[in-house]
């Protein structure tokens, strides 16, 4: 065999075993885990219906929307003409808006354009209606705040002001700023 053959064959077989050393996982690398593919989604739901239950069975939130988005990325989810219905032991609320803002957590939202909260107490049958524009609700503990105008009617009753921070469990509020208030007698 010729001196090039040697050298080549050599060479060739050097060449073959970098490849192979280059071509390999590192060990570190072959057994770490693989990372789970991310399923968040993007989606919007259209004509959206839906609802929470309590430990009972029982309805204890019902939403409806024509149009419900969420970005995955932000975990920011959109609702165009929410209409919500809680339904908290002997009260029932119903929230709607021109839409609102859900937060990552789902425990903040914020309720925005004209703005409509009622509530009604299911044995005296009383009825609470606020009317007002951007406020924010706390889900969890069930609080609800504005700065702005906000109209509340009760029994015949008007209160007018700037601003309300309102409790949904214990059906109280305080009023903010220039409040104006119109009492019908019985």
């Amino acid at each position: 065999m010729a001196a090039d053959t040697r050298r080549g064959i050599v060479l060739l077989a050097l060449l073959a075993l970098l490849s192979w050393l280059l071509a390999r996982q590192p060990r570190e690398a072959a057994l770490a885990p693989i990372s789970k593919p991310d399923v968040r989604l993007n989606y919007a739901l259209y004509d959206f219906s839906g609802m929470l239950l309590n430990d009972q069975g029982g309805v204890s939130l019902q939403i409806r929307s024509p149009v419900l988005r969420n970005d995955a990325e932000s975990g920011v989810g959109t609702i165009e003409a929410p209409e919500i219905h809680i339904q908290q032991e002997q009260d029932r609320w119903y929230i709607s808006a021109e839409s609102a803002v859900v937060s990552p957590d789902h425990e903040h939202v914020t309720l925005a354009g004209a703005v409509y909260l009622s509530q009604r107490d299911e044995i005296t049958g009383q009825v609470l209606e606020i009317n007002s524009s951007d406020v924010l609700l706390d889900v969890t503990p069930r609080t609800a705040q504005t700065a702005a105008g906000v109209s509340i009617r009760q029994e015949g009753d008007r209160l007018d002001a700037v601003g309300m921070k309102l409790d949904m469990i214990t059906r109280s509020y305080e009023l903010l700023h220039d409040v104006r208030a119109h009492y019908e007698m019985p």
